[in-house]
């Protein structure tokens, strides 16, 4: 069976567009063109492609079940493509990071925005994932750094704290509530409540306060980033306990912040596997984010 890329393109293409013409428009090729990579493509794979509908061509069920694996099967190829150009301009520096969605605004874009000063061409991938524990497992098995909310207990990870707040209790500025100088569980009972996810450690932590002293929230609402929380707070929705008043400015302008008793830390930790050695680009961000908490 021989078969092209090009027969595989024009292939993929006629599936999204529908008519050849259509196809060969994007391809940049004739329209007999592109009917002969169809028609050539046909011949190899051995069964019919498309079936003429109006103007359309609709795939054809064998068709169908082939489109997916020749998407894979290009997109790999393009990969192949985009790292071979990475290479070859001395861009092929790669870092991952992972972290959860808090931190995914809150910390993470400024120890992006710092290491691509170091390291202009180097490409870098941000994941997040919304459980503390995924973090540290995607960690151990292959991204460079993670971020997550408190520290880690896995014995194969290093750890760096680099954050450190106490928890504020936010509501809208005409709340009852907003003008006490500090705000406990009791203050909340029953209270409409806007909560971080439940996989949150810091949301954990919270919950633990409220369990201790035997009080009931009215937990309705849930966001999985404090900036979420804090405008699901401004328009209304209740209050919240948060780690942070340092998210977008918008999200603040309609909240007050009155701070929580007892303490709360909200504290965040960089972490990286003992398993491997760091790269020059790691060791770099590292440094960065060791300079952040020093500063």
């Amino acid at each position: 069976m021989k078969i092209t890329f090009r027969q595989l393109d024009a292939f993929r293409t006629v599936v999204s567009t529908g008519t050849v013409t259509e196809a060969a428009n994007v391809l940049g090729i004739s329209q007999p063109a592109a009917s002969r990579l169809i028609a050539d493509f046909e011949s190899e794979v051995g069964f019919p492609l498309f079936r003429r509908s109006g103007r359309m061509l609709e795939p054809t069920e064998e068709a169908r079940l082939l489109v997916g694996e020749i998407r894979q099967a290009i997109s790999g190829m393009e990969h192949i493509k985009d790292a071979a150009n990475a290479i070859s301009q001395y861009s092929h520096a790669r870092l991952r990071l992972i972290t959860t969605p808090t931190y995914s605004t809150l910390i993470a874009p400024k120890l992006i925005r710092d290491f691509a000063h170091h390291h202009a061409n180097a490409q870098i991938q941000l994941e997040v994932e919304t459980a503390d524990d995924t973090v540290e497992w995607m960690v151990s098995n292959g991204y460079d750094f993670g971020i997550i909310s408190g520290k880690t207990t896995n014995p194969s990870l290093n750890s760096l704290k680099i954050w450190d707040e106490a928890a504020v209790c936010i509501m809208k500025p005409d709340h009852p509530l907003a003008s006490s100088k500090e705000i406990s569980a009791q203050d909340l009972a029953n209270e409409a409540y806007v909560s971080y996810r439940s996989s949150s450690r810091f949301r954990m932590a919270i919950d633990a306060v409220f369990k201790t002293e035997g009080i009931h929230r009215k937990t309705q609402y849930e966001a999985r980033t404090t900036d979420a929380i804090c405008q699901m707070v401004a328009n209304g929705l209740g209050v919240a306990i948060v780690g942070s008043t340092q998210v977008e400015p918008n999200s603040m302008q309609q909240c007050a912040a009155v701070p929580f008793t007892p303490t709360i830390p909200f504290t965040a930790s960089l972490i990286w596997s003992q398993r491997k050695p760091l790269s020059a680009v790691a060791e770099t961000f590292l440094k960065i984010a060791q300079n952040a908490v020093s500063d």
